[in-house]
């Protein structure tokens, strides 16, 4: 939208990029990262079922038992109420640093790549910090 000039159009038009652009698509992160959190979160238990009863000789109900027993909630919660700080990291990078392109289609490329690469790194620094944070706490 920056190199197409459409930003330029709303600053004309008297709207805030940021308040149209930024924000929905943040908040947007916010509210669906959790829930694919959730949703990975269970897809890996499943995985870890097809992947257990296929190499051991496990069976699917001593798998679930133990997965039960050794799962609490605060390892459900911990993951939750980290992924909402990670998706507001990430939204704001990306949009960031989509409002900083200029030039043509390399300049939108070369600010993807940095996009991503900023991304990475902070969820790897917001995790640890949470990590340091939950280990405070003897979550």
């Amino acid at each position: 939208m920056k190199v197409s000039e459409e930003i330029d159009a709303l600053r004309s038009m008297g709207f805030d990029p940021v308040r149209w652009l930024v924000v929905p698509r943040c908040l947007a992160l916010v509210v669906t990262l959790p829930l694919l959190t959730w949703i990975g979160d269970v897809l890996a238990l499943v995985g870890g079922l097809v992947a257990t009863v296929v190499t051991t000789q496990m069976t699917p109900r001593a798998y679930i038992f133990a997965t039960a027993d050794a799962l609490t909630v605060s390892h459900l919660f911990t993951g939750l109420i980290k992924s909402p700080f990670l998706a507001l990291a990430i939204g704001m990078i990306a949009c960031g640093q989509g409002l900083l392109t200029r030039g043509g289609a390399a300049a939108v490329g070369t600010r993807t790549t940095t996009a991503v690469v900023l991304a990475i790194f902070s969820v790897i620094a917001i995790s640890a910090l949470f990590t340091f944070f939950f280990a405070l706490m003897g979550i």
